[in-house]
């Protein structure tokens, strides 16, 4: 073979490596199975991730491009060919996806318009918010975002909105690990961002404390939350490694409303909604359909739950769970996503049939690493659209 035709067949086969394994990585952690179980797979994915190469290389190396051949006798050279190939038809796959947009990030015929603001502190923190060694030598990696917040203000188009609750803005924040590993004042200063811009409804749609240590710093930052029509929260996988039931019985107490797997009914401005949440896998079921409310507000820890809010008539489903990804390159955008579509829903806004689902970055991670990934508070600003825009 030419040397530039085996240089291309490298780099697409190394691509093609790292999605094929971290794609099964992704849908190990949408799974709810046992926690130790999906430890263990995820760690011999990346013994694979790490080991597959060097047998590749050490027999192109022994072979030469020969072991390509389906004619070869030796069944761990034909298999090396083999997945060799394969990794390189799904690199380019992936990378064609990508230059032909294919599962854009937002749904242009709703997201009517998109501004994003940094914030920062008035005062500096007075004290350093990567605590331990591992965070500290995280936070010291250059452009790690983990404690770069913005504030993204969406107008979102959606279909069946009543008339009265056009102009509604909806804050909507998730995944707040509270681990110990990102100090608490990072988690006062997104409370005070969030009371600051005074939305009719804040959702929190799970994730919020893993770390029983940190349950002071809960009160003192999402506890201390106001909205007019409320602050609605589920819960996150991450919140069932500790006393769930203790999160939300501290949480109710600061005046939020827990909608867990249930719907409740309320007015806003004169208008009937059912809000419901949906903790499914990781709760036994879906919540209980309501009874032709004007409007359906859904939260959802995952993603994943997207069909079911379609099925069951959800007008806007709000989740997060996938962190937009965290760590998003030049050109390939997120890779790693807990979901069990990959990144097809890492992050962003998307359409089926009259539903509507915002998917944010998120607060933080267990991980306190982002690359071109900021954490986000998520403004959305509901005007109606009507129910005649083209699917996606």
């Amino acid at each position: 073979m030419l040397p530039l035709v085996l240089i291309v067949l490298a780099l697409g086969s190394l691509i093609g490596h790292g999605y094929f394994w971290v794609a099964i990585v992704n849908r190990l952690h949408g799974w709810n199975g046992p926690r130790r179980l999906i430890d263990f797979l995820t760690l011999l994915c990346c013994i694979a991730f790490i080991l597959l190469p060097l047998v590749v290389v050490e027999e192109w190396w022994t072979q030469g491009a020969s072991f390509l051949s389906t004619g070869s006798d030796h069944p761990v050279e034909t298999a090396g060919g083999v997945y060799l190939l394969l990794c390189f038809f799904i690199g380019l796959g992936n990378l064609l996806a990508l230059v032909l947009g294919y599962h854009p990030e937002d749904d242009p015929t709703i997201l009517v318009h998109k501004q994003r603001e940094f914030v920062t502190p008035e005062k500096p923190f007075e004290h350093h918010q990567f605590l331990g060694i591992y965070p500290r030598l995280l936070g010291a990696i250059p452009l790690n975002e983990s404690l770069k917040l913005a504030i993204d203000t969406k107008r979102l188009s959606i279909p069946r909105l009543p008339e009265k609750l056009a102009g509604l803005r909806i804050a909507h924040i998730s995944d707040l690990h509270l681990t110990g590993r990102i100090g608490p004042e990072w988690f006062s200063f997104v409370a005070n961002e969030v009371n600051g811009l005074s939305a009719d409804v804040i959702a929190i749609t799970g994730d919020l404390i893993e770390n029983e240590a940190c349950r002071g710093w809960l009160r003192e930052s999402m506890g201390r939350l106001k909205a007019r029509y409320g602050v609605y929260f589920i819960l996150g996988n991450h919140d069932f490694f500790i006393d769930g039931k203790r999160t939300v019985a501290e949480l109710r107490d600061a005046g939020l409303i827990y909608v867990g797997c249930d719907c409740l009914r309320t007015q806003w401005n004169d208008t009937s909604v059912a809000v419901s949440g949906d903790e499914y896998p990781w709760a036994d079921d879906h919540p209980p359909a309501s009874e032709s409310p004007s409007f359906r507000l859904c939260l959802m820890h995952t993603p994943d739950q997207f069909d079911w809010a379609v099925q069951t008539g959800v007008d806007l489903a709000l989740a997060g769970h996938t962190h937009g990804g965290q760590v998003c390159f030049p050109l390939l955008g997120a890779v790693a996503a807990p979901s069990l579509y990959g990144t097809r829903y890492a992050c962003g806004t998307f359409r089926k049939g009259d539903t509507v689902m915002h998917v944010t970055r998120g607060i933080s991670g267990e991980t306190p690493l982002r690359w071109n990934c900021p954490p986000e508070i998520a403004v959305l600003e509901l005007v109606s659209g009507g129910t005649n825009l083209p699917n996606c």
